[in-house]
């Protein structure tokens, strides 16, 4: 996880258009710090070392006392969901008015829904001045400070819930967008990045065609996604529209129009969630008591899968590499006791994305567990009530 510190001599990014869209702003000669790895990536290349004063990893420190301005710094590369989470959680404390300023800082793409839903407004995305930084007397690194926010990727936890309790403020969830009784139209949200929380295509299909005719159809793709564009490939049914957003502006606005979702563990969950829509959770490795947390328009069809090694919902998000083999607990046939005395990031390394079309094909038991009709009962249920 790099938290570093850098300044510029001349800027080389014009010659990387990708990282130049991002840090075309960054003045020569002045410190800014970072926690963003593509940056870093950039900055550590030989060829770039001409062109900087210096940069260097910082010691992320944990405080010893709350002052009356604190910067909240989030971990790198959070995704939608989380990005939610921690709004709802800045929120409640902005609303507490237990600091004179609150900053968020290292908010990456997802400026834009601290920004818009959660009226935050000292954003710095990628990167902040050094004046800015030490314009606050608290610089709190959340996934230092509060341990249970340190292995999401293991033991998924409430964010807000971790958050609000850990500050001692109520949970402010006033979000002003208006949810629609009437159901003309079902939007589906099969994709994850994760493969443990992704959409059988079989599943997909049956949806599909059991609600066709009595109700429009969406499907939302993602088509930089291997596991998108595998079950697009693979699905065999017919009558539904295919949308394919292009930025995070065009998945908010989808999900603002839709009359009700069908959703997986995902970014747009959590959006659909607090814009009050109706729709059902279609829960995996994550419990919904932890992906809904009493937001109550979206109901949550359980996952009762258990085996030897594992019980639906283990608290995984992703597969995992345990000594050069990828998959999860029942997959690798190992207990959850073992892999969490292993360092965690040794558990990420290899290609495990290489292996998630062959996880689509070969699902793990909570996605082979779930029986179509059972589930298409459910959702016919939640529906009319």
């Amino acid at each position: 996880m790099p938290y570093f510190s850098f300044s510029l001599k001349q800027n080389f990014f014009k010659k990387d258009r990708v990282i130049f869209n991002n840090f075309q702003k960054i003045e020569l000669n002045k410190v800014y710090y970072s926690k963003n790895t593509t940056l870093w990536k950039n900055l550590n290349k030989k060829k770039n070392l001409a062109f900087l004063n210096y940069h260097k990893f910082e010691e992320r420190k944990k405080i010893k006392f709350l002052g009356n301005k604190i910067l909240f710094c989030l971990p790198p590369s959070i995704g939608l969901g989380d990005a939610v989470e921690y709004g709802l959680a800045f929120k409640s404390i902005i609303d507490s008015n237990k600091f004179k300023s609150v900053g968020i800082a290292f908010t990456g793409r997802y400026k834009v829904i601290f920004k818009n839903y959660f009226d935050c407004k000292k954003i710095y995305a990628d990167v902040i001045l050094e004046t800015d930084l030490i314009k606050y007397d608290t610089i709190y690194h959340l996934s230092l400070e509060i341990s249970a926010l340190q292995n999401q990727k293991y033991i998924r936890s409430d964010i807000e819930d971790n958050i609000t309790k850990k500050f001692k403020v109520l949970k402010n969830r006033n979000v002003n967008i208006v949810k629609s009784n009437i159901i003309k139209k079902i939007t589906l949200f099969p994709i994850s990045q994760s493969p443990i929380r992704s959409m059988p295509v079989n599943l997909i299909n049956d949806i599909v065609n059991s609600f066709v005719g009595t109700y429009e159809i969406d499907i939302v793709f993602d088509s930089t996604s291997e596991i998108s564009n595998y079950i697009e490939r693979k699905m065999n049914c017919y009558g539904y529209k295919g949308l394919y957003p292009k930025s995070l502006n065009n998945v908010c606005k989808i999900v603002e129009k839709i009359d009700f979702g069908i959703f997986i563990d995902s970014g747009p969950l959590h959006l659909a969630k607090i814009m009050k829509k109706r729709g059902a959770l279609i829960s995996t490795t994550v419990s919904g008591k932890i992906l809904l947390n009493n937001f109550f328009t979206i109901k949550e069809i359980k996952n009762v899968f258990n085996s030897k090694f594992c019980k639906s919902p283990c608290g995984l998000t992703n597969i995992f590499n345990y000594e050069n083999n990828v998959g999860c607990y029942q997959s690798l046939s190992i207990f959850k006791e073992v892999l969490l005395k292993k360092k965690f990031n040794s558990l990420q390394r290899g290609s495990i994305k290489k292996e998630y079309v062959n996880f689509m094909i070969n699902p793990v038991g909570c996605i082979k567990n779930i029986n179509s009709y059972d589930l298409i009962q459910a959702v016919k249920r939640i529906i009319n009530n």
